[in-house]
C-alpha cells in the first residue's frame, strides 16, 4: 500500500499537468505511472524530478538505452521491484532486445557483451560505494570508447537510479500495470 495519494491530472495544477504530459511524451509511456502521479503532492520535488529525466535520461552524450539499462542493473542490485519493472519497459520501448534485459536482470551474466556488461558493473559499483571506484574502473570506460563527458553520464545516471530507488521504496509504489503493456 503506497503511502502518498496517486494524482490525476485533473486534480493537479496547471503546471503539475504540463509535466505529466511532457514525461509522458518524452519517456514514451501510454499513461503517466505512479512514480510522477505521488510527487504530484509536492509539484517542486515533481518539477525537479522531470528536470532530472530531462537532463539525465533523455539528453547526452550517452544512448538512452544504455541509460535504461544502468537504471534495470541498479533496481535489481538494490532490489527496487518497481524501479525495475519500469525501466525495463523502458528499455522494451526503446527497442532492446529481450535476451539482453534478462542478461541484466539475472546478474550481468556473460551473454551481455563486454562493453555493456562493464559499463553496467562500473554503474553498479558506483551506486553501492562510489568511494571504491577505482583508476582502473575508469580505465575500463575508456578502453571501451567512453569519453569524459559519457563517463559522468554514467556517473548521473547510477546517482538518478538511487534517487529514484529512494522514492519509490519509500513510498511504497506498486508497479504500474502499464510497464507489462509495453
Amino acid at each position: 500500500m503506497q503511502r502518498f495519494p496517486l494524482r490525476q491530472e485533473a486534480e493537479t495544477t496547471e503546471e503539475v499537468g504540463v509535466i505529466y504530459r511532457d514525461f509522458q511524451q518524452g519517456m514514451g509511456f501510454p499513461d503517466v505511472p505512479s512514480f510522477i502521479r505521488v510527487q504530484a503532492t509536492s509539484p517542486g520535488m515533481l518539477a525537479g524530478t522531470w528536470g532530472l529525466i530531462k537532463n539525465i535520461l533523455l539528453e547526452g552524450a550517452l544512448p538512452r538505452a544504455t541509460k535504461e539499462l544502468i537504471f534495470v542493473a541498479i533496481s535489481v542490485d538494490r532490489e527496487c521491484k518497481y524501479c525495475r519493472d519500469a525501466h525495463t519497459a523502458c528499455c522494451r520501448i526503446l527497442g532492446v532486445e529481450e535476451n539482453t534485459i534478462q542478461a541484466v536482470m539475472e546478474g550481468l551474466s556473460e551473454e551481455l557483451p563486454d562493453h555493456i556488461r562493464d559499463v553496467l558493473q562500473f554503474a553498479v559499483k558506483c551506486s553501492s560505494g562510489p568511494h571504491q571506484l577505482t583508476d582502473g574502473d575508469f580505465a575500463t570506460l575508456r578502453r571501451h570508447g567512453f569519453d569524459d563527458e559519457q563517463s559522468l553520464e554514467v556517473i548521473a545516471t547510477a546517482a538518478m537510479a538511487i534517487y529514484a530507488i529512494t522514492i519509490a521504496d519509500a513510498t511504497m509504489l506498486d508497479s504500474d500495470k502499464l510497464f507489462s503493456s509495453v
